[in-house]
């Protein structure tokens, strides 16, 4: 793995917050430390995204309209890698794992970090939620 894209909103802060958690802070520092290059890819717009970026010294793709494959090639590019050797890490099924799985990336489903989310998204966790049963019922949704 060469490079990853990484979700921001519920990932690695919690829904409207520009406050990395400390597990999050100490495990991107740690993936930067191994030589593995990460950016942000997120729809959000908001200050939040560039302050996370700047936190790093990492770039952003803010306005992502995920799961938009042009978004996660530009991700790709910035990271200097193929779909093949990158992984996109995120907390939504129908926008980040999609997104990647579109490019080839590996795909990492984390659980939110809150419960408070922007509306839409509330509507498609529940499109999300039988799905992800469905999918771990066949065992491929690994823990």
């Amino acid at each position: 793995m060469r490079g990853i894209a990484l979700d921001l909103d519920n990932t690695i802060v919690p829904w409207h917050t520009s406050l990395v958690t400390p597990g999050a802070d100490a495990w991107i520092r740690d993936v930067l430390a191994r030589g593995i290059g990460v950016c942000l890819i997120t729809n959000n717009y908001s200050g939040g995204a560039a302050a996370a970026s700047a936190q790093f010294d990492i770039p952003v793709i803010k306005g992502a309209l995920k799961p938009s494959p042009w978004s996660f090639r530009g991700a790709l590019r910035t990271l200097g890698v193929d779909g093949a050797n990158a992984a996109i890490v995120g907390d939504q099924l129908f926008t980040d794992v999609l997104g990647g799985k579109l490019v080839g990336m590996r795909a990492v489903l984390v659980k939110p970090l809150s419960r408070s989310e922007f509306p839409t998204t509330r509507i498609v966790r529940f499109f999300e939620r039988p799905m992800l049963a469905a999918l771990q019922k066949r065992g491929l949704l690994k823990p």
